[in-house]
């Protein structure tokens, strides 16, 4: 007598829990080796499968998730195809590619727009000039980059600017006689009028001086009014103070001068001094010293000179106070 128990058959059988059952009938076992498809591992992987699908199919998801054939959205995630990996991949290598050279691009641009740094011998330069340490100077090739950012970046306005300001706050506390005969000097070039354009076009005083070109520039009457000077002529004119301009431009150039200063806004002017053909040999000193000392021979009390020259403001009958306007190009003694 064999003994139940003893039985590998019935150890497989229906008799045992279902809870100790770890897989398929026999029929079922042996099919599964005969196909390997149908394993009992490959039955785990289509279970877990299926468990997955389901849960993606579900009615939550299906209610939430979109997408196509390459890219599923629902609430479980986001599923890209290899496809669509491939091609994300693309796209943000390209999208690299075209900001790496977009970069050394710029940056090659970047170095070619950098100017050279300023020697600093140009700063002193500038410096001694407006301390009239320096007498006949011709601006040095080197510094014209200098003198270009002084002017172009602004500095040269403000500078101007805060140089009649003190002119202003001076002359405030003075006040004109009703007889129009309390005066001010003035120089025109780069103290009424700006040349600037002139000089934008010519290397910024670092080449030799050319007269014709610079005669060309004057006969055009095209320079424009250096608007601080022009504000404080028109306010100071209507407070009864009188002008005199005294120029170092020939007296040939006397009409083309008239109407660059009445087109810029200067009128009203009490006196317009021109050097004579007979002045020629004198510096410019001596020639608008001279000219001071015939206004108030004429009755002209002298109260202030203005100019961008030392030669402007320096010796006698200059006033009680003198204005020394910023001048980086070129040099007048």
């Amino acid at each position: 007598m064999v003994e139940t128990g003893d039985n590998p058959a019935s150890a497989s059988g229906s008799d045992l829990p279902r809870s100790f059952s770890f897989g398929p009938d026999d029929d079922t076992i042996e099919s599964g080796r005969r196909s390997p498809n149908n394993s009992l591992l490959g039955s785990r992987n289509a279970s877990r499968d299926s468990l997955l699908s389901s849960q993606r199919d579900s009615v939550y998801g299906s209610r939430y998730g979109f997408g196509n054939a390459y890219i599923q959205v629902d609430d479980l995630g986001i599923y890209l195809s290899s496809i669509a990996v491939t091609a994300l991949m693309a796209v943000m290598a390209t999208i690299g590619i075209i900001l790496f050279t977009l970069v050394v691009t710029l940056a090659v641009m970047l170095g070619k727009c950098q100017q050279p740094p300023v020697p600093n011998t140009c700063r002193s330069f500038a410096l001694n000039a407006e301390l009239n340490n320096l007498q006949g100077w011709l601006l040095p090739k080197e510094c014209e980059n200098y003198v270009a950012e002084y002017v172009e970046l602004g500095q040269y306005y403000t500078d101007y600017k805060v140089a009649l300001d003190a002119a202003r706050d001076y002359l405030s506390t003075l006040s004109a006689g009703p007889d129009h005969r309390d005066l001010i000097v003035l120089d025109i070039d780069e103290t009424a009028l700006s040349n600037i354009p002139y000089y934008q076009a010519n290397n910024y005083g670092t080449d030799p001086w050319n007269e014709k070109i610079w005669n060309t520039w004057v006969n055009n009457a095209s320079a424009p009014a250096l608007e601080p000077m022009l504000s404080l002529y028109s306010d100071l004119q209507a407070q009864n103070w009188s002008f005199a301009f005294i120029t170092g431009r020939p007296e040939e150039q006397r009409n083309v001068t008239a109407q660059n200063l009445l087109s810029a806004g200067y009128a009203g002017w009490s006196a317009l001094v021109l050097r004579s053909p007979e002045e020629t040999g004198l510096t410019a000193v001596e020639y608008k010293t001279a000219h001071r000392k015939e206004l108030e021979a004429q009755g002209f009390r002298i109260w202030s000179s203005m100019g961008d020259q030392w030669s402007d403001i320096t010796v006698e009958s200059v006033g009680s106070r003198t204005f020394k306007l910023p001048n980086p190009m070129y040099y007048i003694y």
